[in-house]
């Protein structure tokens, strides 16, 4: 399929047509058939709580380890938020539904927390389930790794530890109320192995991190 901008059909169907029933169907490759296609959003229209999903991953580790990572770790994800503060630049942070009191940007004390927390519920300790908004990264509009076409890109790696702040994330909008996602990690061989995920508008209105950005 040719990756003309001008294509505005995706296997038969408008774009503006595409909803998250869709892009559930598709596979990594063609998942990625889709990336190419679209443009990215402005960095003023990002601006809220949008509702997320983890796509077809391509091998069968990989979609281990994102659940793993996002739906283990912390709790069940559930949004990526952004606020613009800027033309070009802004943050945001991702909201994970958990019953843990706290949770910890560090992975690898966050596992551990965990494990505690699953203990704490074999003996019904564990506390009401709650909104947590942590994770927190940069925005940008960048020339993306994988076309060099305008993405809005996601970077972690300035307010998190390892292995988190070797994630980045680039999304492009696929109508007003679908955007698609694809994160890589350096550690599982960055662009090489990209992980699709979708964002689901219209967004919740934007409340802010549990902990304030640094140098705020």
């Amino acid at each position: 399929m040719s990756k003309d901008k001008s294509i505005k059909r995706f296997h038969g169907k408008d774009l503006e047509d595409l909803r998250y029933e869709d892009l559930m169907k598709l596979n990594r490759k063609q998942l990625m058939d889709l990336f190419f296609l679209l443009d990215a959003p402005s960095m003023s229209e990002m601006k809220g709580e949008y509702r997320a999903s983890l796509l077809d991953s391509g091998y069968i580790i990989n979609n281990f380890l994102a659940k793993l990572y996002l739906h283990f770790t912390w709790g069940d994800w559930q949004h990526k938020a952004f606020e613009p503060l800027g033309a070009t630049h802004g943050h945001g942070y991702n909201t994970f539904v958990t019953t843990q009191s706290k949770l910890y940007e560090n992975y690898f004390a966050a596992v551990f927390i965990k494990m505690l927390s699953i203990v704490r519920s074999l003996f019904r300790l564990n506390s009401p389930q709650r909104m947590a908004r942590i994770m927190l990264n940069k925005t940008s509009i960048v020339s993306s790794v994988f076309d060099a076409k305008p993405s809005f890109q996601l970077s972690y790696r300035d307010y998190n530890t390892f292995y988190t702040n070797t994630m980045t994330d680039e999304v492009r909008k696929v109508n007003d109320k679908l955007y698609l996602g694809i994160g890589r990690l350096t550690v599982t061989f960055g662009k090489f192995n990209p992980m699709p995920f979708m964002m689901i508008g219209s967004p919740d209105p934007w409340v802010g991190p549990d902990i304030e950005y640094p140098n705020k």
